[in-house]
């Protein structure tokens, strides 16, 4: 049994004027606070920073210290192994006080402002996090940008000016973030992160039912001195959370209707445990993203799914047992997705110059394509049982002799599936099989997946005649290569088990490559 958490989210139903001005004026509100706390506190981020790399450096002297100490088979602790152990243990709890003063002085601050308590219970975790999240990066030797709020004004004429006078380097530079600088949108709003969902109206969000079956929830939106501020009764409604009854009655929030179906209320609500919420303003709706704790049970794999990314197809995938015998395959086709990126190119080209370039609806297209990929291979995972199986493309994605000169324009291959669409796909795979109780994607060297025949083992460049056509020279085997080189990913990982992995800096001898391997398996050599 495993927890995994999802997040669905509910469009608030045909809110009245009133209603939508009061969940504006929340997320306005919301938003100058978390702007207001993260100044506050840009400098406590940096001295955090410090501190962690301070903890880190002493115990990589600790670990050396003990590391000569096993060596040596020394078993009392040495005195600069000692010194290292107490700066370390000294240094972390300095750090933990510090992170208590800046908890309580983010608390002073948000207390002042005119904001409800759901607003201020979110907005300390989101700046609590932002400050160990650029810390990580620090002492990980990464460049950490503090967020800064976006102004309203355009500063491109400003920049132009400041271009133009510029005679330094620093000056140039300064001039150069305010022409690419895009003012903020005035129409959109930081969404407001809730975290709490217990009784206390005053603080939380809470999914109620009423008799009828319908779905509200209860907001926190402002607190009871707002003008918003008006008594409201929730009557003999159901905390869907806990399957309680609720009668109470609060000045601080309002209670929206949802539109939810039934498929929100058996996939979400009934099976899962809310854990937090956030209130979106998005194209003139307001919607309610809630985070839902679900219970699955672990499912024990027996066979292996293949994966292998394309070019003519997005992907193809298929099912092989231990034995290689093959339950199922079948594939995306990518001509949509790459025809649709095309005349996006083409598209860009022509406005570029004159507005910027954009990629927003080209990235959704291609996400939602990847998307529906995703939810076919867990879906046949799930049928088969199988583990699921990856090509590991990091040296070709990654190497120095794929690095394109100057001017040099991207290959097909390249356009069509990049680096970033090659991680989106991994990581959709991974909370979506995560989501069914399958466990995560394992993955297996690319090399020679797609020359290698399935059938006989036989490995040579002229087994693919074209780029969707297999035929072994070898066997006379024919097959789509996608398919047959998504049955040789299993198949890798079926030999990786059985014969291990390779050894660094030793050959590996020719009976135990997979060709051979596989030739063994197929009785096709003794």
């Amino acid at each position: 049994m495993a927890d995994v958490y999802k997040t669905c989210l509910f469009k608030i139903h045909n809110p009245s004027k009133r209603r939508r001005a009061m969940m504006l004026d929340c997320l306005r509100r919301n938003e100058r606070a978390y702007w207001k706390v993260l100044d506050a506190v840009k400098s406590d981020a940096e001295d955090d920073a410090i501190m962690a790399k301070q903890v880190a450096e002493a115990n990589d002297a600790f670990k050396i210290e003990f590391r000569e100490r096993k060596q040596a088979k020394r078993s009392a602790e040495s005195t600069k192994e000692l010194h290292w152990k107490e700066q370390m243990q000294h240094l972390r709890e300095l750090r933990r006080d510090k992170a208590s003063v800046v908890r309580r002085k983010i608390d002073k601050l948000l207390q002042e402002l005119p904001i409800p308590g759901s607003s201020s219970g979110g907005i300390s975790i989101d700046a609590l996090a932002q400050i160990k999240s650029t810390s990580e990066l620090l002492v990980g030797g990464q460049e950490a940008n503090w967020p800064k709020r976006r102004p309203i004004e355009d500063s491109y004429l400003d920049g132009l000016d400041a271009m133009c006078k510029a005679v330094t380097t620093e000056e140039l530079t300064t001039a150069q973030d305010l022409i690419n600088t895009k003012p903020r949108d005035t129409n959109t709003v930081r969404p407001m992160s809730i975290y709490r969902n217990d009784l206390l109206l005053a603080r939380s969000t809470l999914l109620l039912a009423d008799e009828k079956g319908r779905i509200f929830v209860w907001l926190n939106v402002h607190d009871s001195k707002s003008r918003f501020a008006r008594k409201v009764h929730v009557k003999d409604m159901v905390n869907l959370r806990t399957g309680e009854l609720l009668n109470k009655s609060s000045s601080a929030g309002e209670l929206f209707p949802l539109e939810c179906s039934n498929w929100h209320l058996e996939k979400f609500v009934r099976d899962g445990t809310m854990q937090s919420s956030k209130l979106i303003y998005r194209n003139n709706e307001f919607f309610v993203a809630c985070t839902f704790k679900l219970s699955v049970e672990d499912v024990d794999t027996m066979n292996y799914l293949g994966v292998d990314r394309g070019i003519e197809m997005l992907a193809a995938w298929a099912v092989v047992t231990p034995d290689l015998t093959v339950l199922a395959s079948g594939d995306a086709e990518g001509s949509t997705l790459r025809d649709y990126q095309r005349a996006a190119e083409e598209r860009f080209k022509q406005t570029q110059a004159r507005k910027g370039f954009s990629g927003m609806k080209w990235r959704a297209f291609g996400d939602h394509a990847i998307h529906t990929l995703a939810n076919v291979i867990v879906a046949q995972a799930l049928e088969h049982k199988c583990q699921v199986v990856l090509e590991d493309l990091t040296v070709i994605t990654q190497g120095p002799h794929h690095k394109r000169t100057k001017g040099q324009r991207r290959s097909n291959f390249a356009r069509m599936l990049n680096r970033a669409q090659y991680a989106k796909l991994e990581g959709f795979l991974e909370y979506k099989l995560t989501a069914v109780g399958l466990p995560t994607p394992v993955k297996v060297r690319a090399a020679f997946t797609s020359q290698g025949c399935n059938k006989c083992g036989h490995s040579h460049k002229d087994n693919r005649l074209d780029q969707a056509t297999f035929k072994c020279v070898s066997c006379g085997h024919e097959d789509n290569a996608d398919h047959n080189a998504a049955k040789n990913i299993a198949s890798k990982r079926i030999y990786w088990q059985e014969v291990g992995p390779k050894v660094s800096g030793k050959k590996m001898q020719d009976k135990y490559k997979f060709d051979s391997w596989m030739k063994q398996r197929r009785n096709l050599e003794t």
